[in-house]
């Protein structure tokens, strides 16, 4: 009796502590993305172009990139639950920064704090829904936080869109609603107790980065290098689509950026949970096709300012990002030993991050010099030939991969 007793309240605190890790990483990635809808209203508070939005949003993501890289192995020593406190004190601490901005720099760095707490999030969540799940049910406790990961992502935006569309305080109240979900994380994640005892002492941030094998570098290159452009198309629109939803479409305002914003990632999640089993090979090639097709369309809709196109490239890019970046993912995993998997994965990730930041910077850089139309026209031309040369060569390279890998 005192046996079942206990398994039964364990039961319930590890089904307790799913819920509240699941809402806290959906929490966390919501206040990454909320700003997004309101890049139009702070190029003109902030009287700042294409370059600052640029600016602002890969601070986030080298926020994320740097977690990744240094931080990932937080949890070891923390456990899951202290770990998701620290994100979500960081997430908290970034929204109130962005909500109090008077100029760029403070809202770039709110930015790379939240940056910050998502990358740890992440990681932390991730592992600990698995570690909170029975053992018959691993595989759909990882694919919870692969889920939990884009609501949260896609509720950001419209959250952001929407407040800011016909309520007071537009750079403000959505980071307040946000960081009072925070609020409810931090609550319900201090009632929890810890799994493991802490071993701060002994943690040390550490970089993750390995090469493969001479044999292997090409394959890996060309597998990084698409998951690098199909970050690049998908950070394009995080950041500028909300800005020429506002000149292509009839309708304006932040709902409107956020609308376009969470179609993306819903395009994104939509291709990952469709075609779960799809072979590698022909999810790099379909997917790296569809992210050149959506390159082009970018390229052509600015070109002929068509608010149809911009639309279609939006859901066809976020599409063929999600295709590409899983199919991606599952060859780098066949090409690796368990041993070297982790540092292989944190390599790909980071070359795959890259590509949201350089690229992008680059533009802004571009956009302030030669203008943002000519500027996006000329970076999706080259990415586009760039993605379509690569679709050919993935088809022999990821053969030679399976082969190796049997």
């Amino acid at each position: 009796m005192d046996t079942q007793t206990h398994s039964g309240t364990s039961g319930r605190w590890a089904n307790t502590q799913f819920l509240v890790m699941a809402y806290t990483l959906s929490a966390i990635m919501a206040g990454a993305t909320v700003a997004s809808p309101l890049y139009p209203i702070y190029e003109e508070v902030f009287h700042i172009g294409p370059g600052g939005v640029t600016i602002a949003y890969t601070a986030y993501m080298v926020g994320t990139l740097l977690a990744l890289l240094f931080l990932g192995h937080l949890s070891d020593h923390l456990g899951h639950i202290r770990t998701l406190r620290v994100a979500a004190t960081l997430a908290l601490a970034g929204l109130v920064l962005s909500g109090v901005a008077p100029d760029l720099l403070i809202l770039s760095i709110g930015r790379f704090t939240i940056g910050v707490a998502a990358g740890i999030a992440s990681t932390s969540a991730t592992a600990g829904l698995v570690a909170a799940s029975p053992p018959n049910r691993l595989r759909q406790a990882s694919s919870i936080g692969s889920l939990m990961t884009i609501v949260g992502l896609g509720l950001g935006p419209l959250v952001g869109g929407f407040i800011a569309q016909d309520l007071p305080f537009p750079l403000h109240l959505p980071y307040g609603v946000l960081g009072g979900a925070l609020l409810l994380a931090l609550v319900a994640l201090g009632s929890q107790r810890h799994g493991q005892p802490s071993t701060i002492a002994g943690f040390f941030p550490r970089l993750r980065f390995h090469l493969p094998d001479m044999h292997q570098v090409k394959q890996f290159a060309t597998v990084a290098v698409i998951a690098f452009i199909g970050y690049t198309l998908f950070s394009l629109f995080a950041s500028l689509a909300p800005s020429f939803f506002d000149t292509f479409l009839p309708w304006d305002g932040p709902a409107v950026g956020g609308i376009g914003v969470a179609m993306l990632f819903a395009a994104s999640a939509a291709a990952q949970v469709t075609f779960t089993g799809i072979d590698p090979k022909r999810g790099l090639v379909v997917g790296s096709l569809l992210v050149t097709a959506a390159l082009a369309m970018l390229a052509a809709s600015v070109k002929f300012s068509s608010g149809l196109l911009f639309i279609a490239s939006d859901v066809l890019g976020g599409f063929g990002q999600g295709l590409t970046f899983m199919s991606a993912l599952l060859v780098v995993n066949a090409m690796t030993t368990s041993v070297r998997r982790a540092g292989m994965i944190s390599s790909f990730f980071t070359i795959a991050y890259l590509g949201g930041i350089v690229p992008v910077l680059g533009l802004g850089v571009a956009a302030d010099r030669l203008g943002l139309d000519a500027s996006l026209i000329g970076l999706s031309i080259l990415m586009a030939a760039i993605a379509g040369t690569l679709t050919f060569a993935a088809q022999r390279l990821v053969s030679n991969v399976q082969c190796h890998s049997r």
